[in-house]
């Protein structure tokens, strides 16, 4: 059940990260054309990719990155170990990005009440509400570390078998 839930919620973030990321693209190439073709650029541009677009598009795919063995990994020595030592890096991993992304999320929460609160904005060109985008970090990390919960979850039943672990395997050294 949770599960299911986590994985419908991860695949709904990640699709509005892929979202802001086409929005971000057509509106910088608008700004672009509308600056150079007609001497007038879309005010508040630049505020409104750092403040939403750039924030939504790492943060709220995280949970889905990591349901998907998605982030970056270093195999030092993962590949020479046995199986019982590929568990353990695997668990110990796991418990380390959950101790991470949980304590970004945890003091994340606090200055995104706070920003709610005060109704955030950013002045340039434009005054851009910007409180809403607080939220993403802890959302995003939040669900990260349900996703991560569960991948413990099954690694210390010893449920989560080795070959569930979908990373791209190298047949050639790099």
């Amino acid at each position: 059940m949770l599960e299911a839930t986590v994985n419908k919620l991860s695949a709904c973030l990640a699709a509005l990260a892929a979202l802001a990321l086409a929005l971000m693209m057509l509106h910088v190439t608008a700004d672009v054309i509308g600056k150079y073709a007609f001497n007038a650029p879309i005010p508040g541009t630049a505020e409104v990719v750092a403040s939403y677009y750039m924030i939504s598009v790492v943060f709220l795919p995280l949970a889905w990155l990591e349901l998907k063995n998605g982030p970056i990994v270093v195999e030092l020595f993962y590949e020479m170990g046995s199986d019982r030592a590929k568990h353990l890096m695997l668990a110990l991993g796991t418990l380390l990005s959950l101790l991470f992304y949980g304590t970004i999320a945890w003091l994340s929460w606090a200055p995104a009440v706070y920003a709610w609160q005060i109704g955030e904005i950013v002045e340039g060109a434009w005054k851009v509400t910007i409180w809403p985008t607080k939220f993403m970090l802890p959302v995003g990390l939040g669900l990260s570390c349900l996703a991560l919960v569960i991948r413990l979850g099954l690694i210390l039943a010893g449920r989560y078998s080795l070959q569930d672990d979908t990373r791209p395997q190298h047949t050639e050294p790099i």
